[in-house]
């Protein structure tokens, strides 16, 4: 009697710590879909069109890349680059994040600020919205487990401006790999790939 009784209990043990696991997994995982730039491309070039004095796209961008992760951001030296940062307009949105993906790869970034709403929420805010889509488009999802880092989106606007070690910890999950089949050179052959909006920050 006691052993169909012993083998159910090992079975429920069982479905106990592998639900454990998944849920502490899923909980420390916030990468996008396992979108990612290969690993043949990861210093993409951020160009600045923004002309509002809000932002400050070079300090945002120098945060993503003083992380340890190997995905390094740097700004453009000219107008054309992987990654465009400008300003739009909406009553809905205050940012929204784009990639292109091609080859099953990133290849391209589009990050929008909406000026007009930003400017009556202040810098801190749109340090936050401009730090959170810049994450988005490296690949990471929101981190809601933290509430130190601008990837998490249930914090008031402005609450928190900058990654954390744990956004750095994921890109570092996201990146410790070599893509070793053939690819195209970024930016080639646009019409193969699409575009995706990734993220929206929604206005409150």
């Amino acid at each position: 009697m006691w052993k169909p009784f012993k083998q159910r209990y090992l079975v429920l043990a069982t479905l106990l710590v592998a639900i454990f696991v998944t849920a502490t997994t899923a909980s420390a995982d916030h990468s996008w879909d396992g979108n990612h730039w290969r690993s043949d491309n990861l210093s993409p070039t951020v160009v600045n069109k923004t002309t509002s004095s809000l932002y400050n796209v070079p300090d945002g961008v120098a945060e993503w890349a003083n992380l340890s992760a190997s995905i390094d951001p740097v700004m453009a030296t000219g107008r054309k680059g992987n990654i465009t940062v400008s300003e739009g307009s909406s009553v809905f949105w205050a940012g929204l994040a784009r990639i292109f993906v091609q080859d099953g790869h990133i290849t391209k970034g589009e990050v929008k600020l909406n000026t007009r709403y930003l400017r009556t929420v202040g810098e801190a805010a749109a340090d936050h919205v401009l730090c959170q889509e810049l994450g988005h488009v490296l690949g990471l999802d929101h981190n809601r487990t933290q509430t130190n880092t601008c990837m998490n989106d249930q914090l008031a606007l402005g609450s928190a401006t900058s990654p954390n070690a744990h956004d750095d910890e994921q890109l570092n999950l996201i990146y410790n790999h070599v893509d070793l089949t053939g690819g195209t050179t970024p930016n080639a052959h646009a019409g193969n790939g699409f575009w995706i909006t990734v993220h929206v920050t929604s206005i409150p």
